[in-house]
């Protein structure tokens, strides 16, 4: 049981930093935009607003987090795979001799 949440881990971490962020379908990001209104003339709003873009300096974590994450544990488990048919091989071989 252990080790198959070992083998998960890498899926679970990379898909809760993901929807951690807000699970945008989208490539990993730099920085992100906030738009403001802001008054053409302060203290008169009947002359009209204008939109201004401030860009704040921030990693967001893509798509490509989780399909990374399930790539690792895909690696994993056939590693693991692999190890316990060799062992079961070589185990084979000693009962032979």
């Amino acid at each position: 049981m252990i080790r198959n949440f070992i083998l998960l881990l890498p899926t679970l971490l990379s898909l809760g930093l993901w929807l951690q962020d807000g699970g945008r379908f989208s490539f990993w990001a730099t920085s992100v935009e906030s738009r403001m209104e802001v008054e053409i003339i302060e203290g008169m709003p009947e002359f009209g607003t204008q939109t201004t873009s401030v860009w704040e300096e921030r990693f967001l974590f893509g798509i490509e987090t989780p399909l990374l994450g399930c790539f690792f544990t895909v690696l994993f488990l056939l590693i693991s795979i692999s190890r316990k048919r060799s062992l079961n091989n070589s185990s084979q071989f000693t009962l032979m001799k």
